[in-house]
């Protein structure tokens, strides 16, 4: 071999592009001809499915200014990252500074402050002293943040036309979805090119926000993953590493991956780690014994159980509910992990309708007369947001109302909903009614339900 690679570089979930990445003509394709149109771009799907890889694969890192978006981002600090990256420096307040002997004072707060190479002209007021000016001044610019078209006035007086990529952008709530979703038609009409990355699995998710967007967004799925491209990342792989992995291992691969080349790619890694593989080799190296593959069935299972473990118990001790005549509260995301957990992979492969799981929770229901239909709107449409707010990252399920379905988005939890033990994890998951009801029958007052 002419060159070699580490492990890590061919197989596995990395920020960086894996060698083992495959090319989809119905996904590359796709993405490639969205950069060649005028049209805002989102990608969206599960997370561990190939967002990321695809957007770094066909957009170079010096053409794109890339903003890590988390759930303290309000909408003026996504443009303030922008503009940042863009050169442009922003006066949130009275400022002075000084060069040599000469200060200059700016005159209000919130203006941006613009490098002027070869000219003579600044805004600011310049007492002089002693000492040279350059050659290079500066120029204030009053601007409001918040207007799309004041942020995009600025990138093109810096000259700055990369292409900006939002990251994570499921971790903004409602509110600050549907104010970027207006934002970027006017960012559309102005040539500012975002692209959007997302964990969700529906068509149109921005579109629900502003229906302007429509013929505005070119939206590129992920998903699926077919048979033939795990064997080909698989094949691909391979070749980096100078190994040859039996039929029977990357078969149980395929099926431990559910549809997620995340997992696969992970399995593939543990299974190489566990048979010695750590770089490429220098001669070809077969590898056909399955308890490499076991072994790393078993590395992912744990990996995947302390997480998604952690991230049940988060949400079933989410928002109480509202309380009945005898005051006990709905506990209603409890019951909703207990529905999740109970139905297992086969309830949640293909997602699970808002009926079904209204009529699983009645019939396990403390009261269940009172779980209403208002009831599991506020607990199903804020899904994400209470994710967010436990730190669940990236969240786990979500739901659909256009489709009225509860579905999984990380592709690791069907990993984990076929392999854990589901059955003891609800006898170990704390019972919020239990804890009501002793520390009711404690003498202790009772506290009043949460809204």
């Amino acid at each position: 071999m002419s060159e070699k690679y580490k492990l890590e570089q061919v197989f596995g979930v990395s920020n960086n592009l894996v060698r083992s990445y495959l090319q989809r003509p119905n996904v590359d394709s796709q993405f490639v001809a969205a950069l060649d149109a005028d049209k805002q771009i989102v990608v969206y799907g599960a997370s561990k499915q190939g967002k990321t890889a695809l957007v770094r694969r066909h957009l170079p890192l010096e053409k794109s200014i890339i903003v890590q978006l988390t759930p303290k981002f309000e909408v003026e600090d996504v443009y303030r990252t922008i503009l940042r990256a863009a050169g442009v420096q922003i006066l949130d307040s009275s400022v002075s500074q000084k060069s040599g002997e000469a200060s200059v004072t700016g005159k209000a707060s919130f203006k941006a402050l613009l490098p002027i190479f070869g000219g003579a002209e600044a805004a600011a007021e310049t007492s002089g002293k002693r000492g040279t000016s350059t050659s290079t001044t500066e120029k204030e610019i009053p601007f409001n943040l918040s207007l799309p078209q004041d942020v995009s006035d600025l990138l093109q007086k810096v000259g700055d036309e990369r292409t900006i990529i939002l990251e994570n952008f499921h971790y903004l709530n409602d509110d600050k979805q549907r104010q970027l979703a207006f934002d970027l038609r006017t960012f559309q009409e102005l040539n500012v090119r975002f692209v959007i990355l997302g964990v969700w699995r529906e068509k149109n998710r921005l579109a629900q926000f502003n229906g302007d967007l429509l013929d505005r967004v070119h939206e590129v799925p992920v998903e699926p993953w077919l048979e033939k491209d795990f064997d080909e990342v698989a094949r691909i792989g391979q070749a980096e590493l100078n190994i040859s992995l039996s039929d029977e291992i990357i078969t149980a691969c395929k099926n431990s991956s559910f549809s997620s080349v995340g997992v696969f790619q992970e399995l593939l890694k543990q299974t190489c780690l566990a048979a010695g593989i750590l770089e490429t080799q220098d001669s070809l190296v077969n590898i056909s014994e399955t308890k490499f593959f076991s072994a790393a069935k078993d590395v992912k299972a744990n990996d995947y159980a302390t997480r998604h473990e952690r991230a049940l118990e988060s949400i079933a001790a989410g928002n109480q509910g509202v309380g009945g005549r005898d005051n006990v509260p709905l506990f209603l995301p409890y019951y909703l992990v207990r529905v999740i957990c109970e139905s297992g992979f086969d309830g949640l492969a293909h997602g699970m309708r808002r009926a079904t799981i209204h009529e699983s929770i009645q019939e396990m229901h403390h009261r269940p007369d009172d779980v209403r239909a208002s009831d599991m709107s506020n607990l199903l449409y804020n899904l994400a947001a209470n994710q967010v707010a436990k730190n669940i990252s990236p969240p786990i399920i979500d739901y659909d109302q256009s489709q009225k379905l509860l579905q999984v988005v990380d592709s690791t939890f069907y990993f984990f909903l076929q392999n854990a033990d589901l059955q003891s994890f609800l006898e170990q998951l704390s019972n919020p009614l239990d804890d009501y009801r002793n520390k009711d029958s404690s003498g202790a007052p009772a506290k009043p339900p949460a809204s």
